[in-house]
């Protein structure tokens, strides 16, 4: 098991990732606005600026992702070694779970990014 300074540091690490996802809010919330802005008035720079922080987003998400999916690794490869077979199969379930987040956080992101121009509105919707 993880000593205690190990683990009040990932919680520390934890409380840092909760303020970054407030601002993700906020982010989606503004996103939200100026897309409804571009739908309404076809505003290219409104499109631009939602696309814009979409990508940024998903792309924070994806890096918080990964950091869960190697924090639940590393606690997977210490569970195999001092706990027991519960404790195991639950650190594994937890990696599958962040392994699974890490993968649906970069379709998200790669669909943002391939689906449409960061500089260009699509023409066809205008």
């Amino acid at each position: 098991m993880a000593n205690l300074s190990q683990i009040l540091q990932e919680l520390e690490t934890e409380d840092f990732i909760w303020i970054i996802y407030s601002f993700i809010v906020i982010g989606a919330i503004v996103s939200n606005e100026l897309e409804r802005d571009w739908v309404i008035k076809h505003d290219g720079k409104s499109y631009r600026i939602f696309h814009w922080i979409n990508t940024t987003i998903f792309l924070v998400s994806f890096l918080i992702y990964l950091y869960f999916v190697y924090l639940n690794y590393k606690h997977l490869k210490e569970s195999k070694q001092y706990s027991s077979l519960k404790e195991v199969f639950l650190n594994e379930a937890n990696f599958v779970a962040a392994c699974l987040f890490l993968i649906g956080g970069f379709i998200y992101l790669f669909t943002e990014i391939s689906s449409n121009s960061l500089t260009t509105a699509p023409s066809e919707l205008l």
